[in-house]
């Protein structure tokens, strides 16, 4: 028993990554072929969220955390993510260069997190999160959402909200970005006993 309840933190994780499959099938359904899916959206989209806040939890709490199960969740973040933000692009509801952003955004997470875990070992976490940064990755993670609703609904204030939340976004993903590459040349340097 011991065995199989270790496993439900990655199951949910799992299931997470096949609901981002069908987001993504429901976008192109409902904003594509005009076929109304904006219940299924709204479902997916809450069960997906759902799922991303239980499964860390539930893992704490059953005392399975492991590496593997870390990696695959920011697996199943970035599948999310991206597969939902390409399909938001080629219906033309968020712009190109906001997934650009992203993509940079997560590239330099992974770099910045391996410089910083070379010289921290005592983490078994094999990412480095910054507060901003996380408030960041769960903007990304709702931006579909948002997105979704807006274009469902075709109100002209959630346009507005939309393009200003994806700016906010923006620039704090600079910020992080560089709180992030200034811890890694303050590591560097502690490291390397070169003055600060």
């Amino acid at each position: 028993m011991r065995l199989i309840t270790k496993f439900i933190p990655n199951l949910i994780t799992i299931t997470r990554i096949i609901m981002s499959f069908l987001f993504a099938y429901a976008i192109i359904d409902q904003f594509l072929y005009n076929e109304d899916k904006s219940n299924m959206l709204i479902i997916l989209f809450s069960a997906i969220c759902i799922s991303d806040l239980l499964d860390g939890r539930i893992a704490r709490k059953m005392n399975s955390v492991s590496i593997i199960g870390a990696k695959l969740d920011v697996f199943a973040d970035l599948l999310y993510i991206i597969l939902s933000y390409v399909t938001l692009v080629n219906v033309k509801i968020l712009p190109l260069w906001f997934l650009g952003f992203v993509c940079l955004k997560f590239s330099e997470f992974i770099a910045t997190s391996k410089f910083m875990k070379n010289y921290n070992k005592n983490s078994n976490n094999p990412f480095v999160f910054d507060k901003i940064g996380r408030a960041i990755a769960a903007m990304f993670f709702i931006i579909p959402g948002i997105a979704c609703i807006y274009k469902c609904f075709e109100t002209n204030s959630l346009t507005i909200v939309l393009n200003c939340l994806l700016y906010v976004i923006f620039f704090g993903g600079i910020y992080s970005s560089y709180l992030r590459i200034k811890s890694c040349l303050v590591c560097f340097k502690l490291n390397n006993n070169i003055d600060i």
